[in-house]
């Protein structure tokens, strides 16, 4: 899970500087600010969702944090299909790097779906169990 993670790591930071030279390509090229606004925030929450898995697996591994991870797996996935849909089919600014924005978001949905898919499948070997600050040998006898 941990390498699967470092995979998708890389995928995430080629997408915010793709998404950096898409907002500029659609500033440039008078582009939709909707879809200048979108691109950008799209690849400023792949930033924050390398952040947020690398701290979860890492440091956090509860059974809450790693469920709430995979539900913002899903839900940047799915992002990812509409970012997809929205930028292969838009003509405005350069349409090389639409698709190439738009294939790299599609790569994007199948690489967090599959972490999505590995962390469900392994989420018992991944949750480790909070400790409780004491121990039985700890605690005094009345």
């Amino acid at each position: 899970v941990h390498r699967a993670w470092g995979v998708s790591l890389l995928f995430v930071v080629l997408y915010f500087v793709l998404s950096v030279v898409e907002m500029v390509n659609l500033k440039q090229n008078d582009g939709s600010w909707a879809l200048i606004i979108a691109s950008i925030w799209t690849g400023l929450i792949h930033l924050c969702l390398g952040v947020l898995g690398t701290f979860v697996l890492k440091r956090f591994p509860t059974s809450f944090s790693v469920g709430f991870l995979l539900g913002v797996l899903v839900v940047l996935a799915n992002q990812n299909l509409i970012m997809f849909s929205v930028f292969s089919s838009y003509v405005q600014g350069s349409v090389r790097t639409n698709h190439v924005f738009a294939s790299l978001g599609f790569t994007l949905f199948t690489v967090l779906a599959f972490m999505a898919l590995l962390l469900l499948h392994f989420k018992q070997d991944v949750v480790v169990a909070p400790l409780d600050g004491k121990e039985e040998d700890d605690i005094p006898e009345t």
